[in-house]
C-alpha cells in the first residue's frame, strides 16, 4: 500500500513533531538559579573536609571571598607569643650557657660571668652585716652593666657608700658613689644600690674586680669578699637557635 498524504497533512505532522519533545524514562529537571558567593564557599568548604575528595588548590575570588586581609596594628600592640616558644628559648639559651665553649670567639655575644655566690643568698647574711658594717647583698651583670646591693649597719644619718673597681688587677682603679634605696632602712640596717655600664675595654676573658666601701662617722669599713674581692668575668659566646626553629611560625627581629 502507499500512503499519500497532503501538503497540509505533513505540515500539521511536522510542527507536532517539533512542538512534542520525545518520550524519555527520566523527565528532565528544572533548572535551579546559581549558587551566591557564600554558598559557593560553604560546598567548596564541605567538599574539601570530605574523606573521598581530592586535593584541590581554591583562589579566595573564586569562592566570592577578598584576596587580601588587611589588619591595623597600634604602636602600643604587643605580641602574643604563646609560652612553648618561649619556654623553648630559655631552654635553648641554658643549654648553651651549660655547654659554653670558651675557644669558640666567632660571635659578639657578651657573657658576664659572676666568680662568687651573692651574699644575700646565705642564712647567716644579717649576722654578718653586724659583725662587718658593710656587705655586698646582690649583684646582676650583663652584656651592658654592672649593678648590686649593699647593705650598711645604720651607725648614723650621714653616711656614704662606695663601688672600687678595676679592670687592670689595681693598676689604677675607679670608685663610683652609690645611692640610697627609699624605704630600705629596718631601723638596723640600710641598703645602697649601684650601676655602672660594663666597660668595652675589657677583653675576652678579662675580669672586673671590685669592693665596697662605706663612710661614717669618721671611720671606713670595706667589704672585699674576705680579701678576694669580688669578680667578674668576661666571655664572648654563640647562641644558634635550635633546627626546629627554621620552620617556626613566627621569626623575631
Amino acid at each position: 500500500k502507499t500512503l499519500v498524504m497532503n501538503a497540509s497533512q505533513l505540515t500539521n505532522k511536522g510542527r507536532e513533531s517539533f512542538l512534542k519533545p520525545p518520550h524519555s524514562p527520566t523527565q528532565r529537571r528544572r533548572c535551579k538559579s546559581l549558587p551566591t558567593s557564600a554558598e559557593r564557599a560553604k560546598l567548596e568548604i564541605a567538599r574539601s573536609r570530605s574523606p573521598i575528595s581530592q586535593k584541590r588548590v581554591r583562589f579566595a575570588d573564586s569562592l566570592g571571598l577578598d584576596l587580601i586581609s588587611i589588619k591595623h596594628f597600634d604602636d602600643t600592640d604587643m605580641p602574643e607569643v604563646p609560652d612553648r616558644i618561649i619556654d623553648k628559648f630559655k631552654k635553648a639559651r641554658a643549654l648553651h650557657l651549660n655547654n659554653f665553649d670558651k675557644s669558640n670567639t666567632s660571635s659578639q655575644s657578651v657573657f658576664m660571668e659572676l666568680l662568687f655566690t651573692n651574699p644575700g643568698s646565705l642564712p647567716d647574711f644579717l649576722d654578718r652585716v653586724s659583725a662587718v658594717k658593710v656587705l655586698l647583698e646582690s649583684v646582676q651583670a650583663d652584656e651592658f652593666s654592672l649593678s648590686g646591693v649593699v647593705r650598711v649597719l645604720n651607725l648614723a644619718f650621714q653616711k656614704k657608700v662606695y663601688l672600687r673597681y678595676t679592670l687592670n688587677n689595681w693598676t689604677t682603679f675607679m670608685d663610683i658613689l652609690a645611692f640610697y634605696v627609699p624605704h630600705s632602712s629596718d631601723g638596723l640596717t640600710d641598703k645602697f644600690s649601684f650601676k655602672i655600664i660594663t666597660p668595652t675595654s675589657l677583653e675576652v676573658g678579662g675580669t672586673l674586680q671590685f669592693a665596697i666601701k662605706y663612710c661614717v662617722v669618721g671611720g671606713e669599713f670595706w667589704d672585699n669578699n674576705k680579701g678576694n674581692n669580688y669578680r667578674v668575668r668576661r666571655h664572648i659566646f654563640k647562641i644558634s637557635p635550635p633546627r626546629e626553629w627554621e620552620n617556626g611560625w613566627i621569626h623575631f627581629i
